[in-house]
C-alpha cells in the first residue's frame, strides 16, 4: 500500500467507523463485535519464536515477525480494523462475498454469517505445538465455508485447511463458477515494494508470491533469486492446485482490473517483474455443486518446507495407574496412524513429552525424547499418581518444527486424550504355591521366597498370581485379566521374563477387587510331560502391557520308577529267596532292563545305580530274605528312563540281589526344587521312620519326593554260576627228585581248587551254603588207554564248597593213591582229572580235556564247554607199586659180611619186579635194621653168634645203598636174621657205636612192604638171614684164596 492510501485512510477512519456503526443497526444478523483470535501470542519478537498471527472471523488477519512488525498492510493495524486489505472471498452466482477494506471503491457484501474458534491448545505456545482455530462463513442457500487454520511454532507458515460445499441445486458451472480467493496488501519486513515470483517448489507444488530484492530492481520471477531470504507467498499444500493467481500492484486487487477480486473473469495469472508496491492473490474455482477440500499455505519468511508431517504420539487412550508407555515417531505423511513406510528414519529430532493439566500429577521418564538417537520409536513412560483426563502433547522440537505440529493415535481414533483411572499399579506379577498362605516382598527381604512346590505329571495343579506394585508390595485394589503362561526355563532368557515361544499351558485369569490382588488359578493345569524347570509367566495386555515371573523355578516329575529286569523268556525278578527256583540267571550274563514311568513322556533322565541301596542273600538259608550276602556288581550303572531298555545288563554274584527304593534313581531332576526344600529330600528324612519318602509321588505334607526313582524294593534272581573253572592245581610226588610216587605213599601231595565264576571268569563268592549244590567228581587214568582206574583208590581229604573264608571254591586234597594186595601198574602216565556240574547240566567246567573211559573225547576249546569230555587233567604223575627186598648171604665169620638190598618195583606181569633207579628218596639207615640172634640152634649146628657179635652199616645214598655185617670173629659161627623196620619200629639194633639191645628205629616205608609170605597175607617187612662161619656142600673151606 502506497503513502497516499495510507493518508486517506486515516482520514477516513472516523467516517467509516460511524457508517459501518450504523449500518451495524440495520444488520442485526451479523456480529456487533467482530472476534479475533491469536496464533504463537507471545511469538513473532525474535528469529526464533516464529509467528503472531491475528485472525478475525471475517477472516482478516495480521501477522507480526522478527520485531513484531506488521506484515500484511496496514503493518500497524490489528484485526478488527478495515486498515487490513486481506482476507477470503467468495464469488457466488455473481456476487462478490467476503470482509470490506478502507479502499471507497471496495466494499462486497459480507457473508451471511461467520465465526471463528478459540485456538486450540491455548495460548502461550511452545517449539513444535501445533495450534488449530476453526473459521465458518457463508452464504445463506449459498456456499458454506470452513477453513482450519493451523499454526505450528516457528515455522514461517500457516496453512489453511478449507471445506467448500456448494449445496445441490445452486447456480453453478463453467460460466458461472463458485470462485474461492484470497488476497493480501503485502508489508514486506518493514516495505510495500517488492518483486512478483511464481514457480514450483521441491514438492512439486506452486509457489506465487512476492520477495524483496537486494537492490531496487527484480532479478528473476520464476525462482527466488539467491540470497532472498524473506518471501511472502501462497503455496500449494493438497487436494486441488490453484485455478488462477496474482502478484501485481496492491490496488489492482481491489479495483477492475485483470487481478481484482471482484472481477467475473479468473485472476490475472500475473506476475509483476518491476519493483514495485505489490500484493499477491490466488484463487480456486469450483463449477458444480459439491463438498470440496484443499489446503494451501501462507508464508511469511523462508519457504522451507518441513522434511516431515508431524510429530505422532501413541498411546492406549486410557491407563490405570500404572507405567503406560507413550511412543513417539516423526511421520512424513500426513495420515493417522503414520503408515510404517513414512516413518522418518534418518537424523535425530529431540524434544519434550507435555501433559496437561498438571494436577494428579504425571511423571514421565524421560521427559524428553531424541528420535533417532537410539531408536526411531522411543519411547516415554508416563505414570500418573490419581485419575483424571489429560491431554498429550510435545513442545521445544528441535530444528524445523513438523508441518503439522503434533497428532496422537490411541489404537481407534485420531485423539490425544488419555483417561487415567484410580485402579491401582500393577508393576508385576509373582506366582506361588497356593499352601504359600503369606506373600513375602522380595524387593525389601530379598532373603526370602515366594516357592513353587514340585507337581506331579498327569495330576491336577493350581498356584496363586499375585499382582504387585512396583515397590513389591501387592496390589489390593487390581482389577483385570492375565494370561498366565508355563514356560519350559531350561534355558533361561536374557533379559529375565523374556520367555517366547510356546508355552508348555496357558490359562486366562480375572480379577476382581475381592480377590485383593492375589487368586488362585480358576482351574487345573494338567501337564502329560515331565519338566525339570518350569517358570510361571503373567501377562496384562490392557490397558497397559505388564509382564511379571515368578521368583521361584519348579519341576515337574514324573511318577516313581518300575525297573523291569528280565531275560529273553524268563524274568529275572523274584519275590523271594529259593534255592532251587526254577528260574534262574548266569551270573555275568546279559538280561534285559528297562525303566519306566507314567508319564513317559519328557523323562529320558538318567537313573543312577546307587550301590549303597543294593544287598544280597545270605547263603546260609533260603526260605526267608535275609540280607550278608556278598554283593556283586550291577550293571548298567546308569539306565535311562523310558528308553528301550537294554539288553546287556548283567549281575556277577550268585543267589539274589535286593534292590532297596531308590537303588536306581535321578537327584538331577528336580534340582530347582530340591536345593530350596519345596520338596522331600533324601538329607530330610534319613534319620526318620520313613527315609524313603525322598521318592514318593504322592503328597506328604504338601509335597512330592524330589529324587525319581524306584520306590519299590526289588528282588532279582536266582542267580547260578556261569560256569566252572579250574583256579589252581598242583602236584608234589612222593619223591620229588624221581618224580613218582609209590602207591599208598601218603606223602603224594594233590591239591586242586575249582572255582564257581561268572561270565567274566570271577569267582562268584556267593556260591556257598544253599547255593552251592556243584558236584565235584574226579577221575584216573593211564596214558589215556580207556581204562578207568577206580577212583575210589586215591585218598582224597573230605571237602566241599568253601566257607566265607573261600566261598565260591571247592578245594580237593588228595595223600596216597592206594595200592592193591596183588601189584598192579607201574602207571608211569597216570592222569588224574575233575569233573564239576550244577543245575542239572546248566553249569559246567571249562577246558575239561579227558574222560577215563574215552580215549577220543572232543576237548573244550579254551574257557569254554563245547566239548564232550567230562573232566579237566588237574595232574600227571609217575605211580608204582614199590617194595625194598633183603636176600640171605653167608660167609667168613673171619670177614665182613655184604647183605643185598633192593628197592624195587612191579613193572608189570610180563617183567615182573625190578629195580627202581628213579628212588633217590628212600633213605635207610642202619638204625632201622633190626637184628635177631636165634638161641634155637642144634647141637650139630649151635648158633654161636651172640647178640650183636656183628654189627650193621649202611653205605651209600638210594637207591644204591650198601648193607654190611661186621665180622664175628672166630669161634663166632653162627645166623642172625635181619629186618628193616618198615613201619612199626621192633627188635634190637646192632649199630657201631650204639649199646647192645638199643631198639630198633622205624624207616616209616609202610608202603615199601609186601607180603612175603604169599599172597594174601599182611603186608611185612623185609629180611634176610646172614650166616658166618658155613660153606657150601661138602667143601671143607669157607673162604679160599689161591696164591701164585
Amino acid at each position: 500500500m502506497h503513502f497516499f492510501q495510507a493518508q486517506l485512510g486515516n482520514r477516513l477512519q472516523l467516517f467509516c467507523a460511524a457508517v459501518i456503526a450504523g449500518v451495524a443497526l440495520l444488520l442485526p444478523a451479523t456480529p456487533a463485535q467482530a472476534a479475533v483470535v491469536e496464533f504463537n501470542s507471545t511469538g513473532g519478537t525474535s528469529a526464533t519464536n516464529g509467528l503472531h498471527f491475528y485472525i478475525e472471523d471475517t477472516t482478516k488477519m495480521q501477522v507480526r515477525r522478527l520485531n513484531n512488525t506488521g506484515q500484511v498492510y496496514s503493518s500497524g493495524a490489528i484485526p478488527p480494523s478495515t486498515n487490513l486489505d486481506n482476507g477470503v472471498f467468495i464469488r457466488a452466482n455473481g456476487t462478490v462475498y467476503g470482509p470490506s477494506h478502507t479502499v471507497s471503491s471496495f466494499n462486497p457484501p459480507m457473508y451471511s454469517s461467520y465465526s471463528i474458534t478459540s485456538t486450540s491448545p491455548v495460548n502461550p505456545s511452545s517449539s513444535g505445538i501445533q495450534q488449530v482455530a476453526t473459521n465458518k462463513f457463508g452464504i445463506s442457500a449459498g456456499p458454506q465455508v470452513s477453513i482450519v487454520w493451523k499454526y505450528t511454532t516457528p515455522l514461517d507458515f500457516l496453512t489453511a485447511d478449507v471445506t467448500l460445499t456448494i449445496p445441490a441445486g445452486y447456480a453453478v458451472s463453467a460460466a458461472n463458477p463458485v470462485r474461492y480467493l484470497h488476497a493480501f496488501d503485502t508489508y514486506l519486513g518493514g516495505s510495500d515494494n517488492g518483486c512478483g515470483v511464481k514457480y514450483l517448489d521441491a514438492n512439486n507444488k506452486i509457489v506465487v508470491g512476492t520477495y524483496k530484492p537486494t537492490g531496487t530492481s527484480c532479478p528473476l520471477s520464476n525462482a527466488l533469486p539467491v540470497g532472498v531470504t524473506l518471501v511472502e507467498s501462497f503455496r500449494e499444500r493438497s487436494g486441488k492446485s490453484f485455478s488462477s493467481y496474482c502478484a501485481n500492484t496492491w490496488s489492482t486487487f481491489w479495483s477492475g482490473s485483470s487481478c481484482s477480486v471482484l472481477q467475473s473473469a479468473a485472476l490475472g495469472n500475473i506476475i509483476t517483474t518491476s519493483y514495485i508496491d505489490t500484493g499477491i492473490a490466488v484463487a480456486f474455482d469450483f463449477v458444480a455443486p459439491g463438498t470440496y477440500t484443499f489446503s494451501y499455505d501462507f508464508v511469511i519468511g523462508s519457504t522451507v518446507v518441513p522434511a516431515y508431517d508431524h510429530i505422532e504420539l501413541v498411546h492406549d487412550g486410557s491407563s490405570t495407574l500404572c507405567p503406560e508407555n507413550i511412543k513417539i515417531l516423526a511421520c512424513t505423511s500426513s495420515g493417522v496412524p503414520c503408515n510404517p513406510l513414512d516413518i522418518v528414519n534418518s537424523g535425530v529430532i529431540t524434544g519434550n513429552l507435555t501433559v496437561s493439566p498438571a494436577t494428579p500429577a504425571v511423571t514421565l521418564t524421560p521427559s524428553s525424547f531424541s528420535i533417532g538417537g537410539t531408536s526411531y520409536t522411543p519411547t516415554v513412560v508416563l505414570q500418573g499418581s490419581g485419575a483424571g483426563t489429560y491431554t498429550l502433547g510435545a513442545n521445544n522440537i528441535s530444528g524445523t518444527p513438523p508441518l503439522n505440529g503434533i497428532k496422537c493415535w490411541n489404537g481407534t481414533s485420531a485423539s490425544c486424550t488419555l483417561v487415567i483411572s484410580n485402579t491401582p499399579c500393577v508393576a508385576d506379577f509373582e506366582c506361588m504355591d497356593t499352601t504359600q498362605t503369606t506373600y513375602n516382598n522380595l524387593k525389601t527381604t530379598p532373603s526370602l521366597r515366594n516357592p513353587l512346590l514340585t507337581k506331579l505329571a498327569a495330576t491336577d495343579f493350581k498356584f496363586d498370581v499375585v499382582a504387585l506394585q512396583s515397590s513389591g508390595d501387592v496390589a489390593t485394589g487390581y482389577t483385570g485379566s492375565v494370561t498366565v503362561d508355563l514356560f519350559d526355563a531350561t534355558a533361561k532368557p536374557a533379559p529375565f521374563c523374556a520367555f517366547t515361544g510356546t508355552p508348555v499351558a496357558t490359562k486366562t485369569l480375572t480379577f476382581v477387587a475381592a480377590n485383593n490382588g492375589r487368586k488362585t488359578l480358576d482351574s487345573m493345569i494338567n501337564l502329560s510331560k515331565a519338566y525339570p524347570n518350569l517358570r510361571c509367566q503373567v501377562r496384562q495386555t490392557t490397558p497397559s502391557a505388564v509382564t511379571g515371573c515368578s521368583s521361584d523355578a519348579f519341576s515337574v516329575r514324573p511318577s516313581a520308577v518300575t525297573l523291569l529286569a528280565s531275560t529273553l523268556a524268563d524274568l529275572a525278578m523274584a519275590s523271594g529267596p529259593s534255592a532251587s527256583a526254577a528260574t534262574t540267571i548266569k551270573a555275568g550274563t546279559g538280561f534285559k532292563m528297562s525303566a519306566s514311568t507314567a508319564p513317559n513322556d519328557g523323562y529320558a533322565s538318567a537313573l543312577t545305580l546307587d550301590t549303597a541301596k543294593l544287598s544280597a542273600q545270605l547263603t546260609t538259608q533260603d526260605s526267608t530274605k535275609a540280607s550278608g550276602g556278598v554283593v556283586g556288581t550291577l550293571n548298567p550303572a546308569i539306565l535311562t528312563a523310558n528308553a528301550a531298555g537294554i539288553s546287556n545288563a548283567y549281575y556277577t554274584e550268585v543267589g539274589y540281589l535286593y534292590l532297596a527304593p531308590g537303588a536306581y534313581r535321578d537327584d538331577a531332576f528336580s534340582a530347582v526344587d530340591s536345593a530350596t526344600g519345596d520338596c522331600i529330600t533324601s538329607a530330610a528324612v534319613a534319620s526318620s521312620s520313613t527315609p524313603d519318602d525322598y521318592l514318593s509321588d504322592a503328597l506328604i505334607g504338601g509335597k512330592y519326593g524330589c529324587s525319581i526313582g524306584n520306590r519299590a524294593s526289588l528282588s532279582f534272581g536266582r542267580f547260578i554260576p556261569d560256569h566252572f573253572s579250574l583256579a589252581s592245581a598242583s602236584l608234589t610226588a612222593g619223591c620229588p627228585a624221581g618224580g613218582f610216587t609209590y602207591m599208598d605213599d601218603t606223602h603224594l601231595d594233590l591239591k586242586a581248587s575249582i572255582e564257581a565264576h561268572n561270565l567274566a571268569g570271577v569267582k562268584t563268592a556267593n556260591y556257598s551254603g544253599k547255593f552251592a549244590n556243584g558236584q565235584v567228581t574226579y577221575q584216573i587214568e593211564n596214558a589215556n588207554n580207556g581204562v578207568a582206574i577206580a577212583p575210589s583208590r586215591l585218598a582224597v581229604t573230605a571237602t566241599g564248597w568253601g566257607s566265607a573264608a573261600n566261598a565260591g571254591a571247592y578245594p580237593f586234597f588228595a595223600t596216597q593213591f592206594k595200592r592193591h594186595t596183588v601189584a598192579d601198574g607201574p602207571y608211569d602216565q597216570l592222569a588224574i582229572g575233575l569233573s564239576a556240574t550244577d543245575e542239572a547240566g546248566q553249569v559246567l567246567l571249562v577246558d575239561r580235556d579227558m574222560e577215563a573211559s574215552n580215549t577220543s573225547c572232543t576237548k573244550d576249546d579254551a574257557g569254554k564247554t563245547n566239548g564232550n569230555c567230562t573232566a579237566k587233567t588237574i595232574a600227571t604223575t609217575k605211580l608204582r607199586y614199590g617194595r625194598l627186598k633183603l636176600t640171605s648171604v653167608h660167609g667168613s665169620e673171619l670177614l665182613p659180611l655184604s647183605l643185598p638190598m633192593k628197592l624195587e618195583y612191579w613193572s608189570g606181569a610180563n617183567s615182573g619186579w625190578a629195580s627202581n633207579s628213579l628212588d633217590s628218596c628212600t633213605l635207610i639207615n642202619a638204625s632201622n635194621f633190626s637184628l635177631n640172634f636165634p638161641t634155637n640152634g642144634s647141637a650139630k649146628k649151635p648158633n654161636n653168634l651172640a647178640a650183636c657179635e656183628t654189627k650193621i652199616a649202611v653205605s651209600g645214598s638210594p637207591p644204591f645203598q650198601k648193607l654190611q655185617l661186621s665180622a664175628p670173629g672166630a669161634g663166632n659161627n653162627g645166623w642172625t636174621d635181619v629186618s628193616v623196620n618198615l613201619s612199626a619200629a621192633s627188635g634190637n639194633q646192632c649199630v657201631q657205636g650204639v649199646p647192645t639191645g638199643t631198639a630198633a628205629t622205624n624207616a616209616n616205608y609202610p608202603w615199601l612192604q609186601f607180603h612175603w609170605t604169599g599172597a594174601g597175607t599182611t603186608q611185612q617187612n623185609p629180611g634176610a638171614r646172614a650166616t658166618f662161619g658155613v660153606y657150601k656142600n661138602a667143601n671143607e673151606f669157607i673162604y679160599l684164596r689161591e696164591l701164585y
